[in-house]
């Protein structure tokens, strides 16, 4: 071979190894040992596991993290929220933490102002009326040497944006505002007894409707003819759920003796979800109160980490992307666990669970669904602030 075809030769093979150079590094060429699978974050079939735990088989994946329209609409820390229309819109009212200041702002963040001027420090709870006029706000005052908390019962003046209201007695402990907007019920501790009391939000035309010799109660109004007295949630100490008629005063056991019981009402009452401490874990489930039959909740989350659909047949949830072992929920409630939640909903009647979030980043608490159904908004334990998730089709 004369040197000259020599030379062709080699300079026809480094052409070739430069053009395979060049076509296997081309943006978008498949590497060897990897499977397209579309551009999709998860798996196309298989098995998936919600917090670590096995069982998920086959459910369906509605919408990625990047895919959700998920906003921060407040950036500053907040002592609860609520949601009503606004004529064709939801418009969402919060108490800043830091002022006691009352705002409202859309959904997506726009349209914030301020409604009221009423300073009032060191908040850590707000429930509002379903048409976001009227709120009962808890608060510490410090007295002494032992901070306590406070219970101010209000009415929003647009005119003057104040809020103006009332205090509750000073050994209020619990109170929850009724579906229709119109009233409160409050636990009053008096002369060694837990007393139930219904009234309207300047605490007149009240009604003592029961009295117990124990307390400690969380008190709920999910609906109209029923108030929830759920015994404040330990690992260490068995818990109970009672309904209690806010018209006859009848008090009824729902749920007892179970360590560690958190619970979650239906808005029509016929349905309670659950949980219940269990070998440094969680058991979930759903109580059908016409046949008295429970059955396992697939979402291993606390119940206060859902919100019901005004049907009562669905029900949302933020559920922790892992369940480290743990005394549940008094673990989460002192800060020593924090979790990064994803957003799932339950459909009750058909048993179909979807995934609406993958990864929200936040541990999820106090999530409510917008009035026109479009929305969640929920409170990130993390930091206290307001984030929403856009739902709608």
């Amino acid at each position: 071979m004369n040197n000259k075809t020599i030379i062709i030769l080699s300079v026809a093979i480094v052409l070739i190894l430069a053009i395979g150079a060049i076509l296997l590094f081309l943006p978008g060429a498949p590497s060897e040992g990897t499977a397209d699978n579309g551009g999709g974050s998860f798996p196309v079939g298989g098995e998936r596991d919600i917090n670590g735990l096995p069982g998920a088989e086959g459910l369906p994946l509605e919408a990625s993290g990047e895919a959700a329209d998920f906003t921060q609409i407040v950036s500053d820390a907040v002592a609860g929220a609520g949601v009503f229309k606004s004529e064709s819109t939801s418009t969402i009212r919060y108490i800043e933490k830091s002022t006691g200041h009352i705002y409202e702002v859309g959904p997506t963040g726009k349209n914030r102002e301020r409604v009221t001027n009423t300073t009032i420090l060191k908040v850590f709870e707000s429930l509002w009326s379903p048409i976001g006029d009227k709120v009962v706000v808890r608060y510490l005052e410090d007295e002494g040497a032992v901070p306590s908390a406070k219970i101010f019962s209000a009415a929003i003046n647009a005119v003057s944006n104040s809020l103006e209201g009332v205090f509750l007695p000073e050994t209020a402990t619990s109170a929850a505002v009724s579906p229709e907007g119109d009233e409160i019920f409050y636990l009053n501790e008096k002369n060694g007894a837990t007393v139930g009391v219904v009234a309207d939000f300047e605490n007149k035309n009240k009604d003592v409707i029961f009295s117990t010799p124990f307390g400690e109660f969380t008190a709920g109004w999910p609906s109209a003819n029923i108030i929830s007295l759920l015994t404040k949630p330990s690992a260490f100490a068995e818990g109970y759920l009672y309904f209690l008629s806010p018209k006859t005063g009848k008090l009824k056991k729902i749920i007892g003796g179970a360590k560690g019981l958190d619970a979650s009402v239906s808005p029509d009452g016929k349905t309670v979800l659950y949980s219940q401490s269990a070998k440094k874990g969680l058991i979930v489930k759903i109580l059908d109160r016409e046949t008295a039959g429970a059955t396992d909740f697939p979402l291993k989350t606390l119940p206060e980490k859902c919100v019901w659909s005004g049907d009562s047949e669905t029900v949302y949830c933020g559920v922790p992307d892992s369940l480290p072992p743990a005394n549940y929920p008094d673990a989460w409630y002192q800060g020593t666990i924090s979790f990064n939640d994803a957003l799932w909903k339950e459909n009750i009647s058909t048993g179909e669970t979807t995934l609406i979030m993958d990864d929200t980043g936040a541990d999820i608490t106090n999530l409510f669904l917008g009035p026109d159904g479009n929305y969640l908004i929920f409170t990130d334990k993390k930091d206290n602030t307001l984030w929403s998730v856009n739902i709608g089709d």
